[in-house]
Parts: structure tokens; sequence; C-alpha cells
């Protein structure tokens, strides 16, 4: 299986940045995006990912990709100069400002378009998220079946539910359903789903067929990965594969409590 993998890194993390710039302890990370955070002994976030990569065969050259926005394609630019990461593999939207921003799947799209073949399997990656260090990656990718996609699903409890994707599957794994941020009361499933997407090419054009419908809606139809999700699984199966947990940086609470995790597991 040809495979390669797509970093997502062109939000502008609005909560974290009014976050720092009311505590003068963390000014010194101000205008830094989510993905480009030290942390855990790294010197960005995503440097935890494409180390995880590259020790499971994806080549530094040829294979890993990350979609930014004009203002920070500068720093990503920097970062991929440090770890021998192409240039021409940061992949600038154009955006200037999160009132511009294309939205997530559009972002995912810019993305698929750089990457060639078409042919190729496309492993899409949260640039604001990492897993707990349980996670396999070799075994992820081994469970991967020609004509069909595969997500990670984590348990949440109640509390949580309101604020993520769940989905809701079959007794194989196989996704029958995907909501998003949906009440306890709506659902059985407390299975949330991370954007962590490993594309089969036949959901490639499926995911140009969902911006080709959803042009001329706000926004908020398409901003949040799990909207193609919802769009791709009565269309090609979404194969689910368990995971114990995630950390998703959004504010910055959720940054400290990510670095002192992976300094004390690193």
């Amino acid at each position: 299986m040809v495979t390669k993998a797509l970093i997502l890194g062109a939000g502008y993390g609005t909560r974290l940045q009014r976050d720092l710039a009311s505590d003068p302890t963390h000014h010194h990370l101000l205008g830094v995006p989510k993905a480009l955070l030290p942390l855990g002994g790294r010197d960005c976030l995503i440097t935890h990912w494409l180390d995880d990569l590259t020790a499971n065969g994806f080549s530094k050259e040829n294979d890993i990709y990350v979609v930014t926005n004009q203002a920070s394609v500068g720093a990503f630019q920097d970062w991929a100069q440090r770890h021998q990461v192409p240039l021409d593999h940061i992949l600038n939207d154009g955006t200037t400002s999160n009132e511009t921003r294309l939205g997530a799947v559009p972002d995912i799209q810019f993305g698929l378009d750089a990457i060639l073949p078409s042919s190729t399997s496309v492993l899409v990656i949260g640039g604001d998220t990492l897993f707990l260090k349980e996670f396999d990656l070799a075994q992820f990718l081994a469970q991967k079946q020609p004509g069909q996609c595969l997500v990670t699903t984590y348990t949440v409890d109640d509390a949580v539910v309101p604020k993520v994707g769940i989905v809701e599957t079959d007794a194989t794994g196989v996704i029958q359903s995907f909501l998003e941020k949906p009440s306890p009361d709506q659902t059985p499933s407390r299975l949330a789903c991370p954007c962590f997407y490993l594309l089969d090419p036949t959901a490639r054009p499926l995911i140009r067929a969902f911006l080709d419908a959803s042009r001329g809606l706000g926004l908020e139809h398409y901003d949040a990965t799990g909207k193609a999700l919802a769009y791709l699984y009565p269309r090609i199966p979404l194969a689910t594969f368990p995971i114990s947990g995630r950390i998703d940086v959004g504010g910055l609470q959720s940054y400290i409590d990510a670095n002192a995790y992976f300094a004390s597991t690193d």
C-alpha cells in the first residue's frame, strides 16, 4: 500500500492565542501555530508525528506534507528545513486570518490535490492532536484493507460527548452513523473519532463530491473534519481502530497538560 501523510496546520488557534495573551508567562508563544508549539522534549508538536511516521517507513523526502496558511507558512518552512522535509511539501492555502480560513475539509482537499498520484492512500492527521503513548502506528497501518478507510476511536464519558464527533459502529467495527457533538441522550455510543483518517484512494473523489455538494453553504457545513466522515460512511466502508485516548491542544491549559504528559513519558 502506497501511503502519504497530510498534517493539517492551517487553523488559527484563536482560543489558544487569547489564552496566551492573558498569561504573561506564555507570551513567548504568541503567534506560534498549535502544530509548532514546543512539546514534550520535541521542538514542535508535529515533530512527534514526524518521528513516528519516519519510524514506520514514511520518507521525509517523499511522503510527508503539511497544509498551512499564508500567516504561518514561514514558520512551517523553518520547521521543514530543520527536519529535512522538502519546502514544496509545505502547502500554503493562501489565507491570512481566521475570518478568511478555508475550513478543515477544504484544506484536506487542498492537500489531496498536491499529493499524486490519485491512487495513493493518504493519512490525514490533525496538527493539534497527539495520541497517548500506547498508540502503535504500525498496528494501525497494518489493519487497513483495500477499498475501505480506517479511522481511530476512543471511549469518552457523557460529559465529553457534546464536545466531540461520535460514531456508531456495527459488530465488525465499521461505522454506521456519525454525529457531530451530540447530546448524550441522542446516541448510546461513546466512541469519539478524532481527526486521524487513513483515506483509501476511492475516498479521494468523495471528498471533492462532498465539497461540491456544500458549495454555497456556510463554513459550519465543512469546517469540521467530521462533516466529511458523515458524508463518506454511507458511500465507502469506514473501519475503526481503537486507541486508549488522545491529547488535543485547544487552549493553554490543555497545552500545559500535554507538555507535562509527553515530557514525563518521552
